[in-house]
């Protein structure tokens, strides 16, 4: 009988190690079969869940994707800039954007850049444009403190064909000009710009064995703020190889590509901005809230699809979505922080254009049929809203939609005291750009009543631009800049 139970008792025991056996190599062949579906793609169903789970190749990314820790002084005030709060530090609950600053900052020297890109290949597309942001510069100047100064920088390349007898250096806008002091007056500075496509770029040797080691690379292994970076060129060749052809890329490059000069130049706070677009008397007296904030006007690009899409695809990368939506084209903030968003904005849309788009939508030929639900046209705001919802979502940088106050649209009856910066956007009701170019406005007096409001304000200074000689605008900038002490 012991014998017996001895026997049993070793033939259960060798079963135990049998199952735990079979157990342990089944575990070992299961994660040997995901290790070799996760190398054909990134999204995985796990066998434990029935919702799909999303793999990343580092455990911890969001902590490999905090900028912030990397580049500490971009979220830093500069020494004039200290008279406004910090946004951690700050106490204020709510805050009236509105409002403009307060009067015991005029006594202080801020400088600010309004940034536009000029493609002089179009200049008769968009001359009139610039014309008009002129007009409301000059304008918008009759408000400002005495001891602020505003200058408008245009990013054009420098053709001298073009610019021996351009309307631009008949309003005297110069490639010599270079603020030195802020003290200097209000000036127009040209920077030359190569437009990305036909830029030359050294051949890069460093070699990628797939496209996500190239992603974290652009991500995690290039200092963003060093030019001298060798490792910047295969950023250059990545944006260069998959946004030649989209129309606004330099628009953002631009702002990327500038912050040596403006940094060097000592400007307090920079603005981003298309050139369809009026400064207001507010805009004269108004400064960020905190000396550290990221400010955005309006966009109309967002709905349900192409919110969720863009949070599947921030998940693939192993960022934060915080599902802020409809974040606009004009920004307002410091040198340093236009440095970092502009290179995130970029790794964004070249990332989309590649992954996230059909050749056939990347050549136009869907015209608008997706829209507004997934539309290459908006590819730059689609690849901001990527990388600033992490921004957000982590607590990097304080990003507010300013929407009632930038990018406010022209054909609204807003007093323009009450807004920093008008739009124009697509459209048919006044103000519209579309009537304006094709004549349509011509006929109307540039005494215009009610022009407090944003419509008849923007119609004043659009026709103004137009209609006065090159050196009437230029002597209305010399009367206006003898004011500025």
């Amino acid at each position: 009988m012991l014998k017996t139970k001895k026997y049993f008792l070793s033939i259960l025991i060798l079963i135990v190690v049998f199952l735990t056996s079979l157990a342990y190599f089944g575990e070992i062949n299961q994660k040997l079969f995901i290790q070799k579906l996760d190398y054909q793609s990134e999204l995985l169903v796990s066998p434990l869940a029935k919702n799909p789970v999303i793999k990343t190749d580092n455990v911890n990314r969001t902590e490999d994707f905090n900028f912030i820790k990397r580049y500490p002084w971009t979220r830093e005030c500069e020494s004039k800039t200290k008279i406004l709060q910090d946004f951690e530090s700050s106490t204020l609950d709510k805050i009236d954007y509105s409002l403009p600053a307060d009067s015991s900052t005029h006594q202080f020297r801020i400088t600010r850049a309004v940034l536009v890109y000029f493609p002089i290949e179009q200049v008769q597309n968009f001359q009139y444009e610039f014309r008009w942001l002129y007009r409301s510069w000059i304008e918008m100047q009759k408000h400002e403190p005495t001891k602020w100064r505003t200058d408008l920088i245009v990013f054009a390349r420098n053709e001298k064909n073009f610019f021996n007898n351009s309307f631009l250096n008949k309003l005297n806008c110069s490639f010599m000009h270079k603020r030195t002091s802020p003290n200097d007056k209000p000036m127009c500075v040209l920077i030359n710009y190569e437009p990305i496509k036909t830029r030359k770029l050294e051949p890069s040797d460093i070699q990628f064995s797939s496209q996500n080691q190239l992603y974290d690379f652009i991500l995690k292994n290039i200092n963003i703020f060093d030019d001298l970076d060798p490792k910047m060129n295969v950023f250059y060749h990545f944006l260069k190889n998959r946004l030649s052809s989209y129309g606004y890329v330099d628009s953002i490059l631009m702002a990327f590509d500038g912050y040596k000069h403006l940094k060097y130049s000592g400007y307090d706070f920079l603005i981003r901005s298309d050139m369809d677009v009026f400064l207001t008397p507010l805009f004269a007296k108004w400064l960020p809230k905190h000396c550290n904030d990221f400010y955005v006007g309006r966009g109309g690009y967002s709905n349900e699809f192409n919110t969720n899409r863009l949070s599947r695809i921030a998940k693939n990368l192993g960022l934060e979505y915080a599902g802020s939506t409809n974040l606009g084209s004009t920004w307002y903030s410091t040198p340093d922080q236009f440095r970092l968003v502009s290179y995130l904005t970029l790794f964004g849309m070249a990332y989309l254009s590649k992954e996230e788009f059909s050749s056939p939508e990347r050549e136009g030929k869907l015209g608008v049929q997706l829209w507004p639900d997934w539309h290459y046209g908006v590819l730059l705001l689609y690849g901001q809203n990527l990388l600033m919802n992490h921004l957000i979502q982590t607590k990097q940088l304080n990003i507010v939609k300013l929407l009632e106050y930038l990018d406010y649209p022209s054909h609204f009856s807003t007093d323009i005291n009450k807004i920093i910066h008008i739009h124009v956007f697509h459209g048919s009701d006044m103000f519209s750009k579309f009537d304006f170019k094709a004549g349509k406005y011509d006929g109307i007096s540039e005494n215009i009543a009610n022009s407090n409001l944003a419509k008849f304000y923007s119609l004043k200074m659009a026709l103004e631009g137009k209609k006065m000689l090159p050196n009437e605008l230029l002597n209305l900038l010399e009367s206006q800049s003898m004011f500025k002490n």
